[in-house]
């Protein structure tokens, strides 16, 4: 699990630019040696299995994660023959994250839920059928499907509620937007049940801007503020959120700038 010596790293990705230049981050990153790279879905932004999809023919070694879709957008199963399709290109590095979703991306389609844990759950339980490629109550593979594999599957949320439920049934939790004082209960929440991996992205921002919900500061700070966060919550994976909109290529750079200093 958590191990002072190795610490995964990872970086989340709002996926506002082109295309290309999200492909080309990826890339960055996993040359130099991030383990993880998330990108949300956020419905009518670029497209993240798509660029998932790119990213794996070009990278080696980092984990593909969509950080989150919503069953509300896309029907689970599509997504997980997607996801299988890109574990497949990726050699076995793709990770898949559900939550409920918020305004940015449903707001458009005026979409909307008052049963966000049971739709999570539902979702869970019919990725995991096909991935599986075994016959449930949402579910009956045909002969066409596409061979089992095996994805983990995460939860990304902030309410308890979907917390706990990633701990009793996903693989892992991906917590973003939160600061280290704010992490606290979404933690204990993700590992109340069982010790599920726990990916930890702290929003940062490297300009003079400052936000209540993130960490601020150049690339020094931001790595200090880091380090608290590994040592308070002891994450499987710490990292970064970059919620700046300066350009993507700055951004990798002060994120990996940031990275490093864990490593001192």
């Amino acid at each position: 699990m958590w191990n002072r010596r190795r610490v995964r790293t990872c970086v989340w990705i709002y996926p506002a630019v082109s295309a290309s230049s999200i492909v080309e981050a990826i890339s960055t990153l996993d040359a130099a040696g991030v383990d993880e790279v998330w990108v949300s879905d956020e419905g009518v932004a670029r497209e993240p299995f798509a660029l998932l999809a790119a990213a794996a023919m070009v990278t080696r070694r980092i984990t593909l994660g969509v950080g989150i879709t919503s069953p509300l957008l896309r029907h689970p199963g599509v997504v997980a023959a997607t996801a299988m399709t890109i574990d497949e290109l990726s050699n076995g590095r793709m990770v898949l994250g559900w939550g409920v979703g918020g305004q940015e991306s449903l707001g458009p389609f005026s979409l909307a839920t008052d049963r966000p844990v049971a739709v999570v759950r539902d979702a869970i339980e019919t990725a995991g059928a096909v991935f599986r490629g075994q016959t449930s109550s949402r579910y009956t593979p045909p002969d066409h499907a596409a061979p089992s594999r095996t994805i983990p599957q995460f939860v990304g949320a902030r309410g308890p509620q979907l917390n706990r439920l990633a701990s009793r049934m996903a693989d892992g939790v991906f917590l973003s937007g939160f600061t280290t004082e704010t992490a606290y209960e979404a933690i204990r929440e993700a590992r109340s049940v069982r010790p599920v991996h726990v990916t930890l992205c702290i929003s940062a921002r490297f300009g003079s801007v400052s936000d209540e919900k993130a960490i601020a500061g150049d690339p020094f700070h931001v790595g200090e503020q880091l380090r608290v966060a590994l040592e308070t919550h002891r994450p499987d994976c710490i990292g970064i959120a970059l919620v700046d909109r300066d350009p993507l290529p700055l951004m990798i750079d002060r994120a990996l700038a940031a990275l490093a200093t864990l490593g001192d």
